[in-house]
């Protein structure tokens, strides 16, 4: 037998089974095409792997930032160098791999979702791949080691929503009406949100305020759905926890409701001015095109950073939980003006050096360090629940989504003797916010991204007209 009889017997082998392999899965496909009852399946998958790489990455996240806080109290100094180089490595990565990894990941999940599948879909891949996942954890692990005020929520998010996104196109051809981007989106959203937080309803909640406040009817199943599967994993690998356990808060009477509303203005101005203030230097950042402008810039964030908690207040630097729970459950911690400084701009400043980190987080623990300058300055006798009064206030004038602020608030401490102060803080902050700027952060980083897709693709158009 020759050679070439060899050669040609092995490549009818070969296209054969090739040719029986499409059949067999044309015919799978098929099979899935009429079980209705399979439609859901690629989010259960979703849901589950979503559930299980959140509670990794926040385990990460939690031992990077215990390391960074344990650096600071021993070697302070040291971190002058230590943070710019973190902070450094940390822009590096997203400048060269991943660009749409930087910041928050909020803006980006809510500018995809209102794209055009089709005509977006290079910029929609983009924000939802799994390398810029990956760049997203890294970049922020990195950040985090240096001090950075972040905090992973945001993250979260856009990583599980990348997880859906990546899942849900391997069977979109199948079900193109079940798994469109709209409800991948939403649904993985939700999902990141309550996984990171523990809190199932405030996924559900930010979906309805946040990501999906037209078209929420069509897919609310299949959002519910995906945070009970992302919650139960988290669950089930880190135990039935709260965010920030039991703080002791008593009822309270109506003779309290104007410090009730006094703590929901002060945090929902100082929120709204924080988002607008963030948002006038993101758009200046923005605009430097050189790379060793960036590279400096990254450098000196975290140079200032450092400084500033030199000077100011240890507590200035990491994603502000320890804060949060100083106040709540440590006696002899209490705020003051230094703090509420270092919050504010700590988070503004690790923002600006350009590294993937949210501000959920540290915009709580801001909320948390003015209400717990309140309560001292008052002398009130419930100074806990001025603390959570003032992190649903801050996160409100972040935001503007006050359901969502308070719903995070009551399941992260499940106290639901403060359900009504808490509700009139947060409508107190949404309106005092606005006197601040109609739109929250989120939305106006949203709409700078949208329009930056739309000139981006303008520009392209004529260069291919020409």
């Amino acid at each position: 037998m020759t050679v070439a009889v060899v050669k040609y017997r092995v490549f009818f082998m070969l296209e054969s089974l090739l040719r029986k392999s499409k059949n067999l899965r044309s015919s799978f496909e098929e099979y899935l095409r009429n079980q209705d009852s399979l439609q859901t399946t690629p989010y259960w998958v979703a849901a589950l792997v979503a559930g299980v790489l959140t509670v990794g990455y926040a385990k990460a996240f939690k031992i990077c930032s215990n390391f960074s806080m344990g650096l600071f109290a021993k070697h302070p100094y040291e971190c002058l160098i230590v943070t710019p180089v973190c902070f450094f490595l940390a822009w590096f990565i997203v400048h060269r791999l991943a660009p749409d990894a930087s910041g928050s990941g909020i803006p980006q999940v809510m500018a995809v979702n209102e794209m055009d599948q089709k005509l977006n879909a290079k910029k929609i891949n983009s924000v939802l791949s799994i390398k810029t996942a990956v760049v997203k954890v890294v970049s922020s692990l990195l950040c985090i080691v240096g001090g950075g005020a972040i905090g992973r929520e945001g993250p979260t998010l856009q990583i599980s929503a990348s997880i859906f996104h990546a899942i849900g196109k391997r069977f979109q051809h199948i079900w193109p009406k079940r798994l469109n981007h709209q409800s991948l989106i939403v649904a993985g959203g939700a999902a990141g949100i309550a996984s990171a937080f523990n809190t199932p309803l405030g996924g559900i909640v930010f979906a309805i305020e946040e990501l999906a406040t037209v078209h929420f009817g069509q897919f609310r199943m299949i959002v519910i759905l995906a945070v009970i599967i992302s919650g139960m994993m988290a669950q089930l690998l880190s135990g039935s926890y709260l965010y920030l356990g039991y703080p002791a808060v008593q009822s309270v009477t109506l003779s309290f409701l104007p410090l009730i509303l006094l703590t929901g203005v002060v945090a929902g101005l100082a929120g709204g001015i924080f988002g607008r203030v963030l948002f006038a230097l993101a758009r200046k950042r923005r605009a430097l095109k050189k790379t060793w402008h960036l590279a400096l810039l990254a450098l000196g964030m975290g140079l200032l950073l450092v400084l500033m908690a030199l000077v100011l207040d240890p507590n200035s630097m990491g994603p502000g939980t320890e804060v949060i729970n100083s106040l709540l459950f440590r006696p002899e911690f209490s705020s003051d003006w230094k703090l509420i400084v270092g919050r504010f701009f700590g988070t503004i400043i690790s923002y600006l050096s350009g590294t993937a980190g949210g501000i959920f987080a540290p915009s709580l623990a801001a909320g948390a360090a003015i209400g717990g300058e309140i309560a001292n300055v008052t002398h009130t006798i419930h100074p806990h629940l001025l603390v959570l009064l003032g992190m649903v206030g801050f996160l409100t004038g972040v935001t503007r989504a006050p359901l969502t602020a308070f719903v995070l608030v009551l399941e992260m401490t499940d106290r639901h003797s403060a359900i009504f102060p808490m509700m009139v803080a947060a409508l107190s902050a949404y309106g005092a916010a606005h006197f601040v700027k109609s739109k929250s952060f989120y939305e106006l980083m949203k709409e700078f991204y949208l329009k930056s897709e739309m000139d981006s693709q303008q520009a392209d158009s004529k260069v291919g007209a020409n």
